[in-house]
């Protein structure tokens, strides 16, 4: 499984994990989100991975 990661030029230091697969939120669709990189899940932590998994395949993390 990969995890994608999106970045916003609108909101830049807020980031954007989601589960390869699985759409956008419906609540960040309005902000224009861009690719920037898929990574494995054995390339992030085990809480980031958990809290994507909590967060139904999707996290928004502020860096």
């Amino acid at each position: 499984m990969r995890i994608r990661i999106y970045k916003s030029y609108e909101m830049p230091d807020l980031t954007l994990l989601l589960r390869e697969g699985i759409a956008i939120p419906a609540t960040a669709e309005k902000q224009k989100w861009e690719h920037f990189k898929s990574v494995m899940q054995a390339e992030l932590k085990a809480d980031l991975l958990s809290k994507i998994e909590a967060g139904n395949g999707c996290v928004f993390v502020r860096l």
